[in-house]
């Protein structure tokens, strides 16, 4: 969005800009891709497609010997950036626990709608669970957002096998999408207020009583915060209360995905 744009809140647009934030932040974002490339030269994964579309895909992870659960990852990038490649890197602390691991990619704005990327992530996760059973869902800022909208879906009114969730992981989620019309993100996203309202997981129930835990860089900013908050007295009884990983900021916080899994591990 243009600074000129009477919705633009500066403001409010720091607060949701962690690269502007975080000393060096794009050292962190750039790491990523070569990380990741050398877990899948060490753990090649089996390329598998949940839909038709090129980007329907995921990269699947196997530990040694029987899974305890899968979980399927879905990365950030606020619904404009990065795919599965950029993430590989989340997979071995999770496969030393006897985790499978899904690594997903969606299309990205402006190209679709986020509408469209919630449609996809469901898919993959009815995909996944019908595949290897038990499933855990896990997403980092945007993809915390689309792993919320997993958890309160009506799976029924979607077409869609439901999957047998055990578990949901938000690591700085973005849970009510109305302060966003008010950031650069929305030049790319252009989202109506009903939209914002209707694709915001604070205004949905759960549709499961698997637990989701809101969790966050403790170095986030107070929307970060914010954003968990409101999870959790819209989710009360199924989302966390706000989670600070300690010594965390948003991009190093998936670090801590493996902390975060494993007491939801069937």
């Amino acid at each position: 969005m243009s600074p000129d744009s009477p919705l633009f809140d500066p403001q409010i647009n720091t607060e949701y800009m962690p690269s502007q934030r975080v000393p060096d932040a794009a050292s962190y974002w750039e790491a990523w891709g070569p990380r990741s490339a050398a877990v899948r030269a060490e753990y090649p994964p089996q390329e598998l497609s949940y839909g038709t579309g090129p980007r329907e895909r995921l990269d699947v992870f196997e530990p040694t010997g029987t899974a305890r659960a899968t979980l399927l990852f879905i990365h950030g990038g606020y619904w404009v950036a990065f795919d599965k490649e950029d993430f590989s890197y989340v997979a071995p602390p999770l496969l030393g626990a006897g985790v499978r691991v899904a690594v997903v990619s969606y299309d990205l704005a402006p190209a679709v709608s986020l509408r469209q990327m919630v449609r996809q992530v469901r898919q993959a996760a009815s995909f996944v669970s019908q595949r290897f059973g038990p499933l855990l869902v896990a997403g980092h800022s945007a993809g915390g957002h689309l792993a919320a909208m997993t958890h309160c879906t009506d799976w029924a009114a979607e077409g869609l096998p439901a999957p047998q969730l055990v578990g949901g992981i938000g690591i700085s989620g973005l849970y009510d999408l109305g302060p966003l019309r008010h950031t650069e993100v929305q030049a790319d996203l252009q989202l109506s207020a009903a939209e914002a309202r209707a694709l915001s997981p604070v205004h949905h129930p759960p549709s499961t009583g698997a637990p989701f835990v809101a969790a966050l860089g403790e170095l986030e900013s107070a929307a970060f915060y914010w954003q968990a908050d409101q999870l959790a007295a819209a989710w009360r009884g199924v989302a966390s209360a706000p989670l600070p990983l300690p010594q965390r900021h948003h991009f190093d916080a998936p670090e801590d995905l493996l902390g975060l899994t494993l007491p939801l591990l069937p």
